[in-house]
């Protein structure tokens, strides 16, 4: 059993080797042809690459591509398109004329339709020229339905596939009976490259003390080329064939198209018990790109007490050519394990296992540090994690953490598997945050979701057991776009940016540098190297700009080109330098170029605005495009030309509630918006036109009321809707001429004014009005009144009518006094219940004046019993006498408002 094992180690090799027997086709025979004799071409969006045979339409703008099945070039027997390097036809040949594949241009969408109709078709996906050159070879499975949005970068799991299922697979992979239980991912990667890297897991007579063993056949396709073998990946748990040595964690790895070759591995001598030592190399075009050395079983505390010990260490170095010359590579690592052992049916494990990397490092001409490690609970790899840090241009960094069964471990494609990851990157004033979700059992998506936001868009798309959806919002649009079934994210998605040293040239004779322009970025600045550089900026499409050698400035209608020696940049404005491909390229006698930046024109502003509501009390509402560093700017224009400002604001949009300008501008008003930019205005609309109307005059108060309390004389009156304020008078009023008056300005909410030393006489009027938004008064309400009381009232009389005035207000009793004139009045109030005094008052009033006096019952009780109006048989008692006279008899009367 043990020597079969060695067996593994060259399973790849003879797999490569029957498959190897199919290898590529020669050059020399004639591509194949559309049916009407026609030669295919290629379409491209994202990653995508397809050959084939194309009608187009127009929708929405964009082209829209179209490839009926039945007309597609023969790659043996089959009719099919040729995508990434692989072949996909219809589910079968009868619905070949009814079926075809849709490619928008401008979404990026690519699907498999019915040609009559929209109704999702199916299809089938066969591998070209591996295991037979001659013959496309179907992958196994059942039929699927083509509906995705190419990713703009990246790669994009098409599908996968049980390639054991099929016989001509079985027959090569003959003797690994569980092939069959292996999915193989079909994956679609840049440049119109593709792969389908298929794993064995190797069990059965293959294993080694129940520890599964597994190879991997690297498989890259190309469109155009189809597939090929390109290598292999070899990992082995533990090997112990070999005498004196035990060998654990044994992995190889071969790729024939990178030249790469590498392997690592720990193994123990019978001296070392249960120590190891581990190693590890990797060789990438004749050049050691990672060599390392480390100890495992060891048991270094972490702490004291320690919470957990170290259990490996490993270290080494590795270059890695840039240009002309090599550059060192750093790397050191750890493992460490937490928690006591605890007693599992595979041994006793500890909980929590965590191993983590440390690796100094250069890409292209950027410096970095990248750290990363890995999560394992009970020996089961559940998460990892990474930080890397750019010197001269950002930070990247990301997590995940999952289980997936049977492989238990963080495997998404598993047929049981809950997880969630996030990745992003800050760099060069630029951001993106990505995040997903999966829950998926027996097979099935329960859910699964994504989230992208980065500086240019934000979206989400997500798959609820059978129903998907997506959206994402693009700043500075006015709509949010719906993705529909297929999730559109990857066209949103951008790759970390590339770093240019200070030091080194981004661009020079020898090497002219790539660059793409949207659809506004319309000036082009490049920094030279000690002076402004000349260059020629030439695009895909044949468009071109040329610096000229002798002079610095140039002006045409289309474009203009200003060398700035000073600054040793150079800039090229024109409308032309957008949405292209561009190569630029400095002339044999100019400087290299440092670093080139692109400018965007702002797009027009688009304001919409309007003022809702009535009378002067107004609400602006706006909404705008809402480009940066922009501010806007209200005001409303009347008559004349006369205007008023009304708001200025950064805000993209909002309300603001205002008041219309009053004055003798009345009638028609339009509103006008200012777009600012840079501190003065770049667009000046009109948005809109309304009317304000003369405020009516307002209707008079009602119900007014006015009196005098000895000196002080008030008046009150009940407010008028739409009031902005009051003018209330009290008048003393002969002849119709005023001999005095009093007159008071009050706020809307006021309903009450008081003259506190009103010098009376014998009658006099409250008049009060109400203003509008103008402050034009409206029309009179008024009230005429005593202020004193009449010459002819006796002492008699006068305690009569005052005692007849008495109401109950609440526990107390209110009444009204009056004192003739001819001298002052000795006043006593009493309260009387049948014959008994439950409550009394005494003051001197000053003569010809009124007096409100009130006044309870001296007992708790009486006094409940009044509040409640159920105090019976209560009366006022008033005796009122000269200084020096005899009091008269009481003159009493009841207190009005209580119960009978």
């Amino acid at each position: 059993m043990k020597v079969k094992a060695l067996i593994l180690s060259l399973a790849a090799l003879t797999l490569a080797a029957l498959i190897g027997v199919a290898g590529p086709a020669t050059g020399a025979e004639p591509g194949p042809k559309c049916a009407g004799g026609d030669d295919p071409t290629k379409v491209t969006v994202g990653i995508v690459q397809m050959i084939g045979c194309w009608t187009t339409t127009q929708a929405d703008g964009a082209d829209v591509y179209h490839a009926r099945f039945d007309r597609q070039p023969a790659y043996g027997s089959v009719r099919g398109i040729d995508m990434n390097g692989f072949l996909l036809a219809p589910s079968t040949g009868n619905v070949a004329a009814s079926t075809e594949l849709e490619v928008n241009s401008k979404t990026w969408t690519i699907r498999t339709k019915e040609t009559t109709t929209n109704d999702p078709a199916e299809t089938r996906l066969y591998s070209m020229k591996v295991p037979n050159v001659n013959e496309p070879t179907l992958m196994g499975g059942a039929p699927f339905t083509i509906n995705f949005t190419a990713p703009k970068t990246g790669s994009f799991l098409l599908e996968d596939f049980r390639l054991g299922s099929n016989a001509a697979w079985s027959k090569v992979f003959d003797g690994f009976s569980p092939v069959g239980d292996v999915e193989t991912p079909v994956n679609l990667l840049e440049d119109g490259k593709g792969s389908m890297d298929f794993t064995i897991q190797l069990a059965g007579i293959f294993t080694l003390k129940g520890h599964p063993q597994s190879t991997t056949i690297k498989i890259p396709t190309e469109v155009g080329e189809g597939a090929k073998i390109d290598g292999f990946e070899i990992h082995l748990e533990e090997i112990d064939g070999i005498k004196l040595i035990d060998i654990r964690d044994f992995e190889a790895e071969y790729s024939a198209e990178e030249k790469k070759l590498g392997g690592s591995a720990d193994f123990s001598l019978p001296f070392m018990g249960d120590k190891g030592v581990s190693f590890g190399f990797e060789i990438e075009n004749l050049v050691v790109t990672k060599a390392t050395v480390g100890v495992s079983g060891v048991k270094i505390p972490i702490g004291a007490p320690p919470a957990g010990f170290i259990t490996a260490l490993n270290g080494g170095f590795g270059f890695k050519q840039i240009d002309n010359y090599f550059v060192l590579n750093l790397n050191a690592g750890a493992t460490a394990e937490f928690g006591p052992e605890v007693p599992t049916p595979w041994g006793k494990l500890v909980p929590l296992e965590v191993n983590s990397n440390l690796k100094i490092g250069k890409e292209g001409q950027d410096f970095y540090f990248l750290f990363d490690g890995g999560v394992k609970v009970f020996r089961l790899p559940v998460g990892n994690v990474y930080l890397k840090i750019h010197t001269n241009s950002g930070v990247a960094f990301g997590f995940s953490i999952g289980i997936g069964f049977p492989s238990y471990s963080n495997n998404p494609n598993d047929p049981f598997y809950i997880g969630s990851s996030v990745d992003g990157w800050i760099a060069k004033n630029r951001f993106q945050f990505e995040g997903k979700g999966k829950v998926r059992l027996i097979g099935l998506d329960i859910f699964d979701g994504r989230i992208l936001i980065n500086d240019k868009a934000a979206g989400a798309c997500w798959k609820v057991t059978f129903f998907d959806g997506g959206a994402v919002y693009e700043y500075g649009s006015r709509d949010v776009k719906t993705f529909g079934v297929s999730c559109g994210l990857d066209r949103y998605r951008e790759n970390y940016p590339s770093a240019t040293h200070r030091g080194i040239a981004a661009a020079s004779a020898d090497r002219p540098r790539k660059l793409t322009t949207g659809a506004r970025e319309v000036i082009l600045s490049a920094r030279g190297k000690g002076d402004a550089p000349r260059f020629k900026l030439t695009s895909t499409d044949g468009r071109s700009f040329e610096v000229p050698q002798g002079k610095d400035i140039v002006r045409t209608k289309k474009y203009m080109i200003v060398v700035d020696r000073k600054n040793k940049v150079t800039h090229v404005a024109a409308a032309g330098l957008a949405n292209g491909d561009w190569t630029i390229a400095p002339y044999g006698n100019s400087v290299p170029i440092m670093s080139v930046k692109t400018g965007k024109a702002l797009p027009p502003e688009r304001v919409q605005a309007r003022v809702v509501g009535k009378g002067l009390s107004r609400t602006l509402i706006w909404d705008s495009r809402g480009n940066p560093h922009t501010r806007l700017a209200f005001t409303e224009v009347m008559k004349g030309g006369y205007e008023q400002p009304i708001l200025t604001t950064d805000k993209v949009r909002g309300r603001y509630h205002f008041k219309a300008t009053k004055g003798g501008h009345y009638g028609k008003r339009r509103l006008r918006a200012y777009v600012i930019h840079g501190g003065t205005p770049r667009q000046i609309t009109i948005e809109d036109r309304y009317v304000v109307k003369r405020p009516a005059r307002l209707r008079a108060p009602r119900i007014v009321r006015a009196w005098r309390n000895v000196y002080a004389a008030s008046a009150t009156w009940r407010g008028v809707r739409g009031a902005h304020g009051y003018i209330a008078e009290i008048a003393v009023m002969k002849n119709g001429k005023r001999l005095t008056s009093y007159r008071r300005v009050v706020g809307p909410k006021r309903r009450k004014i008081t003259i506190r030393q009103h010098p009376g006489g014998s009658f006099a009027i409250a008049r009060v009005q109400a203003l509008n938004a103008d402050g034009v008064p409206g029309k009179t309400g008024a009230r005429r009144f005593r202020l004193a009381p009449p010459k002819s009232l006796t002492l008699r009389k006068a305690g009569i009518r005052s005692a007849r005035s008495a109401r109950r207000v609440g526990g107390k009793v209110m009444l009204r006094t009056r004192c003739p004139i001819n001298g002052h009045c000795q006043t006593r109030v009493l309260l009387k219940v049948g014959y008994r005094t439950v409550g009394k008052t005494t003051f001197q009033q000053v003569p010809g004046t009124y007096r409100f006096v009130q006044l309870s019952p001296n007992s708790p009780k009486l006094r409940k019993k009044l509040a409640k109006g159920r105090l019976n048989r209560l009366r006022v008692v008033v005796r009122q006498h000269r200084t020096g006279s005899k009091p008269l008899p009481g003159l009493g009367a009841t207190v009005d408002n209580i119960r009978p």
